[in-house]
């Protein structure tokens, strides 16, 4: 069954635009409220500030920056989140090993479906 995220508010950090509006594109088809995307760390942590979340799509690598502090953020306030990234594997710092990190390029099915999991996964579902 594909995704469904009716009313979520999703934020997008990916620095690639065509990616991120790739997958803003696919968020909004499955329901979901997009917040961003953002293409760099500073305005995704803007944006994260500013409004309400249920969940986070993140790349790893934003050019000059890595998306950590944003991830530390939303972990602290218990919104998950997925990575998006060619920065998977054992790149990952400790706190980020339980996070899902799908391999670019990933299926936007993937992306959605996983987005859906973690949603469920912080709900107790």
């Amino acid at each position: 069954m594909p995704a469904r995220l009716p009313g979520k508010r999703v934020l997008v950090v990916e620095d690639n635009p065509a990616l991120a509006y790739d997958i803003d594109d696919s968020l909004r088809e499955v329901g979901a409220h997009v917040v961003g995307p953002a293409l760099d760390l500073a305005t995704g942590l803007k944006l994260a500030r500013e409004n309400h979340l249920d969940a986070a799509v993140l790349d790893i690598d934003l050019g000059r920056d890595f998306v950590w502090p944003l991830a530390h953020q939303l972990k602290g306030h218990d919104i998950p989140f997925v990575f998006v990234s060619a920065e998977c594997g054992d790149k990952l710092p400790e706190d980020f090993r339980n996070v899902v990190c799908l391999d670019k390029p990933a299926p936007t099915r993937k992306i959605l479906e996983t987005v859906s999991e973690a949603l469920a996964s912080a709900k107790g579902d």
